[in-house]
């Protein structure tokens, strides 16, 4: 089977959406499959694998409290598009985030190849813009659906937002990436009580919630001295969260590490004792999470749509009221001062993860790529 996947984000740039195409890319291959995925470039040097295949420009801007991109594929480039979809003989074309404009829509437009499907990420925020683009979508997925086989909603958020044709089916699958590196962490977990090493690891921006985080992180430092946080990741509010550290008298407590590789963010996992993924609003689902999970870390999260479909049964325990500064800080505590409770959760994460790991879902993938639709909408 030939599966080309297009990818309207930097694919050199970190992020869950690039991540779940780059490993199901691979995981794809490795199972005999011809597997590309089409980005925006330009194309790094040295020359990339040719798997991927760079064509079209891209731009970043912020809006909705968040960073996107744009993509597109100018008139000289065209026929190099169409030239791509049609001698490749792709039998399926796997569209990503297809709202993010004009790169997806333009592929579309000239799809030759015999099975469409796109997966869709978005989860909006409870914001009146979030509820017109909401509305928007509703309206926009009915025609979309009907160039599509399958569509696909990484969990039941972004599915609220899909108004199908019937000939379009709906799965619900995660974004699954390979979590065989964070399994193979053989972290000692410290059985002391007072254990407090707490991980945050995400992009800087209003969405992320990093400034409950810290609030919280405040009141958990009054009751416990050896309490330290570590904020792994970079963004326009870092001079802020660092003023609002340091305002709170925490400073010296809270190390930003800046955006690291997987290598780097692989060692804090084994280093810590919780994760803690304050965000509000506007996740579908957390691959950090489930990665954070697979390494043997317990969680603590706030109870967005996305995060409730990961943190489940047991995994529940760790969720809080979104924007509750003092919830966030008590369970923190409860999770921390309990060896057994950490115990139980971490080894609870690491079955639960399983659930997000793109080599225990491969067969769900190749179903919706080489089956015909049933059209009953289950996933």
């Amino acid at each position: 089977m030939r599966i080309l996947q297009v990818c309207p984000y930097d694919l050199d740039r970190p992020g869950g959406v690039q991540r779940h195409i780059v490993d199901l890319c691979a995981a794809l291959e490795r199972a005999g499959h011809v597997a590309a995925i089409l980005a925006p470039g330009p194309a790094p040097q040295p020359a990339p694998a040719a798997s991927r295949i760079y064509l079209g420009a891209r731009r970043r801007l912020r809006m909705f409290g968040t960073a996107f991109e744009i993509a597109w594929v100018d008139a000289r480039q065209t026929q190099a598009l169409e030239r791509l979809l049609r001698e490749d003989a792709f039998d399926v074309l796997h569209l990503h985030t297809p709202w993010v404009p004009f790169l997806q829509w333009q592929v579309l437009r000239r799809a030759t190849a015999p099975r469409v499907v796109a997966t869709f990420h978005e989860t909006l925020a409870p914001t009146g813009a979030g509820h017109a683009r909401g509305a928007l979508y509703r309206v926009l997925s009915r025609a979309l659906s009907r160039r599509l086989d399958v569509a696909i909603a990484v969990s039941e958020a972004p599915a609220e937002y899909l108004r199908l044709e019937p000939r379009c089916a709906l799965r619900i699958l995660p974004p699954c990436i390979d979590l065989a590196a964070e399994r193979a962490i053989e972290a000692p977990r410290p059985g002391a009580a007072r254990a407090s090493r707490v991980l945050f690891v995400g992009r800087l921006e209003p969405r992320k919630g990093v400034a409950v985080l810290i609030r919280a992180f405040s009141r958990l430092a009054a009751s416990r001295p050896d309490a330290s946080l570590t904020v792994c990741g970079d963004g326009a509010q870092r001079p802020a969260l660092q003023a609002l550290a340091r305002d709170l008298g925490v400073a010296d407590r809270i190390e930003f590490s800046g955006a690291l590789g997987d290598e780097a963010k692989r060692a804090l996992y084994a280093r810590h004792d919780l994760l803690c993924a304050p965000s509000p609003y506007g996740e579908s689902f957390g691959l950090v999470i489930a990665e954070a999970m697979a390494a043997g870390l317990p969680v603590v999260a706030a109870a967005n749509p996305g995060y409730r479909t990961l943190l489940t049964g047991p995994g529940a325990q760790g969720l809080v009221a979104p924007w509750d500064a003092g919830a966030l800080a008590a369970r923190m505590e409860q999770v921390l001062g309990d060896a057994e409770m950490r115990g139980s959760l971490a080894a609870w994460g690491r079955r639960a993860a399983l659930r997000a790991d793109v080599h225990q879902r491969l067969a769900d993938f190749l179903e919706v790529y080489g089956a015909r639709s049933n059209g009953d909408g289950s996933g």
